[in-house]
């Protein structure tokens, strides 16, 4: 708020913070509690003040001031390797809500709620608002399941013949409502034709190797040697990754290996 030089326009924002950051708190106590599903717009409501105020607010104070450059900057930073959260992939070029701003006034300048993203995530998420039939998608500052294995992938004949990559969600240990919560993080942001879509590179990759000199002479072992370096390399040490995924359901697809690329 700041950043508001007339006092007359400031003064709404700085009478309505302390039912703002009572917002806040009930959104991060949401979270900790893997509740969002439960978050009533209305309830983030904020007397005095309409919800477009809070995304003039968003937009005009925050998003294109520079003097809120630094923390724009700071929130983006944040995210591992400059890569977007959501997908692991992308550049993490953009701010999403991840509670929309048009809906959820209380939180539109929470920081929690504000996750460093790539054009792409952004967009499709869009204003998705979770609820009772709606899983939430993941938030990378709350929830655990980015360290645990869950994404799975395989190598299956397409329906020309050709090789494909077929993604899935396995726990280790059954879980309904993550399980279900996986699922929509895959098709809320298109992960599953997304990641489709970067594994059909990564089978022509392989193949393109193997019609090299070098790859020419690549035997079935040492062609799973490759594969498994590989996984390893370009996961970055992430464990649902679509590239370990991919290139380790084609270290372990005897039908990719020894009856389509025909290696012994």
């Amino acid at each position: 708020m700041e950043t508001i030089k007339k006092k007359v326009d400031r003064a709404p924002y700085t009478a309505a913070a302390a039912t703002v950051q009572a917002k806040c708190d009930a959104f991060e106590l949401l979270a900790r509690n893997g509740q969002f599903e439960l978050a009533e717009s209305s309830a983030f409501d904020i007397t005095g003040l309409l919800g477009s105020a809070m995304v003039e607010l968003y937009d005009k104070q925050f998003s294109r001031n520079q003097g809120a450059e630094a923390i724009r900057d700071g929130i983006k930073n944040a995210a591992k390797n400059a890569l977007c959260p959501y997908c692991g992939e992308g550049y993490a070029t953009e701010l999403d809500h991840y509670l929309p701003k048009t809906k959820f006034a209380g939180t539109t300048v929470h920081r929690a709620n504000l996750v460093p993203a790539c054009g792409d995530c952004n967009f499709e998420k869009r204003t998705y608002k979770p609820g009772p039939d709606k899983p939430a998608v993941l938030h990378p500052y709350f929830d655990t399941a980015f360290g645990i294995p869950w994404l799975t992938a395989s190598v299956i004949s397409g329906p020309l013949g050709t090789p494909v990559v077929d993604f899935g969600v396995c726990l280790q240990n059954p879980y309904p409502e993550l399980e279900a919560r996986l699922n929509q993080h895959m098709t809320i942001f298109k992960l599953w034709k997304r990641f489709g879509t970067w594994a059909a590179q990564a089978l022509d990759n392989f193949d393109m190797l193997l019609r090299t000199p070098y790859g020419q002479s690549m035997t079935l072992e040492r062609a799973r040697e490759q594969l498994h370096v590989t996984a390893l390399q370009q996961s970055g040490g992430r464990v649902n990754s679509w590239e370990g995924a991919t290139h380790s359901a084609m270290l372990d697809s005897e039908w990719y290996l020894s009856s389509y690329l025909k290696l012994k």
